[in-house]
C-alpha cells in the first residue's frame, strides 16, 4: 500500500545526503515539502569514496528497463551544474574456461539491444594498446559504460533538488524515527524534532541503527578498498575501464592518466572501528596483478589509497521499499553493494512509487524488501565481482 492511501502526504524527511538521498530529494521536491538531513556533508560517506563507475548493462542486463533508465539518466543529466559523464569502454576479462558463458552473455545482451561484444585475446591489444592479459580467453566489451565524479554528481543532484524547493540541513544527526499509531510522524535529532508525513532513510550502513525497534532488514556492512597508481606513461583516452573477476579487482582511468583500482571486499561487524586506509596486502595484490594486464605499470608510483564501508544484501541488489512490517510512511533505500552510483537513478522513481503509487518507468519489484525470506545480517556475503 502506498504511504498516502489513507493519509495526506505533504512533508517528507530524507535521512542521508549520499547519492540515493539526493536522488530521492530531487524526485520529490517539485510536489512535496522535502527536507534532506545529513549528519556530516553531502557525499561524505560511501558515495564520496566510490569509484563512480557507470556500467548498468553489466549488472542489470537481466533487467533491461532498469539498465536503460540508469544509462539514459546520467547522459541526460550530463552538464547539470559541474556534473559530467565520461564515456569509456569497459572490458570484463574472462579465462578460456569462462569464455563459453561469456559468449552466451554477449548473445543475450546484444539480442536485447545493448552494445556488447566478445573480444578474443588476440584482438584486445590491437584495440586497446595498453591491454595485454597473459591468460587465454578474452573479454566482454561493453560500449555503453563510463564514470562520473561521485562528489560532483551528488552535489549536482542536491543543487537541482534545492532549485525545485527542497531544503538541505547538514550537521544534523537523526537519532530516532518517530511513530504514532503505526505510521511515522517525523524524526528526532540531537537538536530538535522534524515533523513529517513520510520518512526516507538513505543512511548507508547506519540505516539499521535508525530502524524502529523490532524491525530489521537483510543488510550487512562490508569494507572495500581503492588505490590510485601513477604509471610511467600516463594512460590516454583509449584506456578502458576493466574488471579482473578472478582477482576481485576492477579499474578505471583517471582524467590525469593515473589508474584507480578497487576491490578487497570483507564484511565487518563494527564499521566505526574499520580502518579508512588501504591495507598493505591489498596494495601488494594490486602491484602484482595490474602489470600483468596493463603495460607500463611495472614501476608505477603509489598516489594514495583508502577504504570505505558499504552495505550488502543477499542478492547484491538494493532495497528501496516500504517494507511490509515497517510503520506506514517509512521507506528505506539501502544495500547498494558497491553499485550505488550506477544504480542511483532508480532511487527517485522507486521512492515516488512507494510513497504515492505513481508508477516508475521500470519494474520496481527487484528492489522490494519482501523478496527475501531472511532478516538481519546472518546471510552469506556475495561480492559483485562474482557476478
Amino acid at each position: 500500500m502506498c504511504a498516502n492511501a489513507d493519509h495526506a502526504l505533504e512533508r517528507v524527511v530524507i535521512v542521508g545526503a549520499g547519492i540515493g538521498g539526493c536522488h530521492a530529494a530531487r524526485e520529490l521536491a517539485s510536489d512535496h515539502d522535502v527536507t534532506l538531513l545529513e549528519s556530516s556533508d553531502v557525499a561524505s560517506g560511501a558515495t564520496g569514496l566510490s569509484a563512480g563507475i557507470v556500467a548498468p548493462t553489466l549488472f542489470y542486463g537481466d533487467l533491461p528497463d532498469v539498465a536503460r533508465h540508469a544509462n539514459e539518466f546520467v547522459r541526460e543529466f550530463d552538464g547539470t551544474d559541474a556534473f559530467s559523464f565520461t564515456q569509456r569502454h569497459r572490458l570484463d576479462f574472462v579465462s578460456a574456461e569462462e569464455a563459453p558463458d561469456a559468449r552466451e552473455t554477449v548473445r543475450e545482451l546484444a539480442g536485447a539491444g545493448f552494445d556488447v561484444t566478445y573480444l578474443e585475446r588476440s584482438r584486445l591489444s590491437s584495440e586497446f594498446p595498453r591491454v595485454d592479459p597473459p591468460q587465454d580467453g578474452g573479454a566482454i566489451l561493453y560500449e555503453d559504460t563510463g564514470w562520473v565524479d561521485p562528489y560532483t554528481y551528488a552535489n549536482a543532484l542536491r543543487s537541482d533538488a534545492q532549485s525545485r524547493g527542497a531544503s538541505l540541513e547538514t550537521g544534523v544527526e537523526v537519532t530516532e524515527i518517530v511513530t504514532e499509531n503505526g505510521r511515522v510522524t517525523g524524526v528526532d535529532t540531537t537538536g530538535s524534532r522534524y515533523e513529517a508525513d513520510a520518512v526516507v532513510v538513505a543512511a548507508g550502513w547506519r540505516t539499521s541503527d535508525l530502524l524502529p525497534e523490532g524491525f530489521s532488514l537483510p543488510i550487512r556492512p562490508y569494507r572495500t578498498q581503492c588505490v590510485v597508481l601513477e604509471p610511467a606513461e600516463p594512460l590516454d583516452e583509449s584506456a578502458p575501464i576493466g574488471r579482473i573477476g578472478s582477482e576481485h579487482l576492477y579499474f578505471r582511468p583517471e582524467h590525469n592518466g593515473d589508474l584507480l583500482v578497487g576491490g578487497a571486499h570483507e564484511t565487518v561487524s563494527d564499521p566505526l572501528a574499520a580502518s579508512s586506509d588501504a591495507d598493505e596486502s591489498f596494495t601488494r595484490q594490486v602491484a602484482d596483478v595490474v602489470p600483468s594486464v596493463l603495460s607500463g605499470f611495472d614501476d608505477a608510483g603509489f598516489v594514495n589509497g583508502w577504504a570505505g564501508i558499504d552495505v550488502a544484501t543477499p542478492d547484491t541488489r538494493p532495497i528501496v521499499d516500504q517494507p511490509p512490517a515497517a510503520p506506514d510512511g517509512l521507506v528505506v533505500s539501502t544495500g547498494f553493494n558497491g553499485l550505488g552510483i550506477m544504480t542511483s537513478p532508480v532511487v527517485g522513481p522507486t521512492v515516488r512509487e512507494r510513497l504515492t503509487g505513481e508508477r516508475a518507468p521500470f519494474s520496481t519489484a527487484p528492489f522490494r524488501a519482501d523478496r527475501f525470506d531472511v532478516s538481519g545480517s546472518s546471510f552469506a556475503y556475495t561480492s559483485t565481482s562474482e557476478l
